[in-house]
């Protein structure tokens, strides 16, 4: 018997679809349970002891969130779409049906995912704490107008210096996300490595730099002017002001995120359908 979590987000939209899902799940002998995320607080999530699998339904967001809050369970996620792209999911509300008797005969082969994490570390020697993130941790000025003065080292390695509206730091899972959208490299989500992608720079030299997982990075806010300048941003959610001199630290966290994969779509082939016929 194999014990399941559902955990949705938007409850008045998933409420159907999620009773859907029990009922089958039930009906062929297994153990449901439910939790309908209100007011996108993904820290409150309880998970039921005994559960085998965490069953996201949303969107790529909602995974994304859930696995940021439950990671260090070690339960494998898998992702139902009920959102836009659904680059992360591997199911939707057509085809969920069809693979719950899959997830009752045995549980599938998980996919092992990178996560970055990454704190504040402030001017005056305090530290934020460490936020993890399975996308990308992002640093941008407060102001869309604001042109910000970055440091960027690797380990205790200076590396250079631009001026540009902000940098991303990417897991692979994250480089088909805003990493992409920035012209960032497209990397399997299987490997480990961290991508450092400038956003808009002001430089004719400023590319993506693909770092070893095992290196540490952080980039400087530069004083170029007095008060608040920028924020760093944990997979689009946390957020956390940022001061002239105050360091962002990123570096590949210890736990992994386990992904359950249903479909035979290769790598390649998710790119070619989720974003060549875009």
């Amino acid at each position: 018997m194999h014990t399941f979590q559902i955990v949705a987000s938007n409850p008045e939209y998933n409420r159907i679809l999620v009773a859907g899902m029990k009922s089958a799940i039930e009906t062929r002998g297994g153990v449901c349970y439910t939790w309908f995320v209100e007011d996108e607080r993904f820290d409150d999530i309880e998970l039921h002891p005994g559960v085998d699998c965490i069953l996201s339904v949303g969107g790529d967001g909602t995974l994304i969130a859930v696995s940021q809050h439950t990671v260090d369970s070690g339960i494998p996620l898998l992702g139902i779409n009920r959102g836009h792209l659904g680059y992360l999911c591997d199911l939707d509300e057509d085809t969920v049906y069809d693979a719950i008797p899959q997830l009752l005969e045995g549980m599938p082969d998980t996919e092992s995912r990178m996560m970055l994490e990454g704190y504040v570390l402030r001017s005056n020697g305090s530290r934020t704490d460490t936020i993890k993130a399975l996308n990308d941790i992002v640093v941008s000025s407060l102001n869309g107008l604001q042109v910000l003065g970055l440091s960027v080292y690797v380990g205790d390695e200076f590396l250079y210096s631009f001026h540009g509206d902000g940098m991303i730091f990417a897991s692979p899972t994250g480089s088909t996300a805003y990493n992409l959208s920035a012209n960032g490299p497209i990397v399997d989500p299987k490997t480990d490595v961290i991508l450092m992608t400038p956003i808009n720079p002001h430089t004719l030299t400023s590319r993506s730099i693909v770092i070893d997982r095992r290196d540490e990075v952080a980039i400087e806010i530069s004083p170029r002017r007095s008060g608040e300048s920028a924020a760093v941003s944990f997979d689009g959610g946390k957020s956390l002001t940022l001061l002239p001199n105050d360091r962002v630290i990123v570096h590949r966290a210890a736990q992994r995120v386990n992904m359950i994969r249903l479909s035979k779509m290769s790598f390649l082939e998710r790119i070619r359908s989720k974003m060549v016929s875009e």
